[in-house]
This record gives C-alpha cells, sequence and structure tokens, in this order.
C-alpha cells in the first residue's frame, strides 16, 4: 500500500474496496446456506391438544383415534392412556377387561401393564389438564403414573 508518510493512490483504495466486495460476496450465500439448513416451520401437531370438555366424554373408557388415546372417565375422574403399543407403534384394541394388539399378540391389563407378547413395556399414561375455558388438554409427549388422576368439579 502506501507508507505512514503518503496518503493512499486511487488504486490502493480500489484495490482495498474490491477485496472487501469480494468477501462480502462469498460469506453472503455462506449466511444464506447456513439460514436454509435450520427449519423455520414445525411440521408435527402439537403435542398438547385439547380432548373436549369433560361433560362430552362418556362414563367408561372412549376411544379417540385422533389422538391415539383412551379416556377413561369415571364419575368426575378423568385419566388418558395411550393407545399405542410399546412393541412397534400399532393401535390397540379394548378386549375384554384389557386390550390387545392386533399386529404382533401382545396383551395389556386395564391399567395398562403388558401381560403377554413381545411388547417391552405397559402402556403408558398421559396427563390431562383443563384449559382456561374448562376443555380437557391431553398432554401426548409427556407420561404419569397409572395412579395421575385429573378429578373435575361439577361446574366445569
Amino acid at each position: 500500500m502506501s507508507d505512514a508518510g503518503t496518503p493512499p493512490t486511487r488504486r490502493s483504495v480500489l484495490a482495498v474496496a474490491a477485496g472487501s466486495c469480494a468477501c462480502l460476496g462469498a460469506l453472503g450465500p455462506l449466511g444464506a446456506f447456513g439460514a436454509g439448513l435450520v427449519p423455520r416451520v414445525r411440521y408435527e401437531p402439537p403435542l398438547r391438544r385439547k380432548v373436549g370438555r369433560p361433560s362430552e366424554v362418556a362414563e367408561g373408557l372412549t376411544f379417540r383415534a385422533d389422538l391415539g388415546v383412551f379416556l377413561v372417565r369415571k364419575e368426575t375422574s378423568f385419566r388418558a392412556l395411550s393407545a399405542v403399543c410399546t412393541h412397534l407403534g400399532c393401535t390397540v384394541s379394548q378386549e375384554g377387561e384389557g386390550f390387545h394388539c392386533p399386529c404382533h399378540g401382545s396383551a395389556f391389563a386395564a391399567d395398562g401393564r403388558n401381560v403377554a407378547g413381545p411388547a417391552p413395556r405397559p402402556l403408558p399414561w398421559r396427563p390431562l389438564s383443563l384449559a382456561a375455558d374448562g376443555a380437557l388438554i391431553v398432554d401426548l409427549g409427556a407420561e404419569v403414573g397409572p395412579e395421575a388422576v385429573l378429578t373435575v368439579t361439577e361446574g366445569a
């Protein structure tokens, strides 16, 4: 470039400007490529889903195929049992007092315990909560024990 005592020449200023533009031109596509690696949209449905109002859930066992859960209602107590077999993810069906997997023959007791077949663990219980509008919400991404019960008062 230039010495400390002489001003920069037009040629040196243009060389620095051209080098800067070349660096910025190379970093722009790299930044766009990096931004393309990070998704901006989630395509999965939310794991916390509304089930409906407690008054809409029938007494006993109700199967919700859209959520893959059995809703268990006993008077004002509510619980949610996963209907997805822990072996390979097939949907279990109610059979007698328990549940049966039609794919590979796993059998589960009414409380979700695995009693026969290749299923490695019991059916998981899903936590239930109440939304501000009074609707039941099931969390499909969490598990609770079979003793977890949501009790809803008559006014809800």
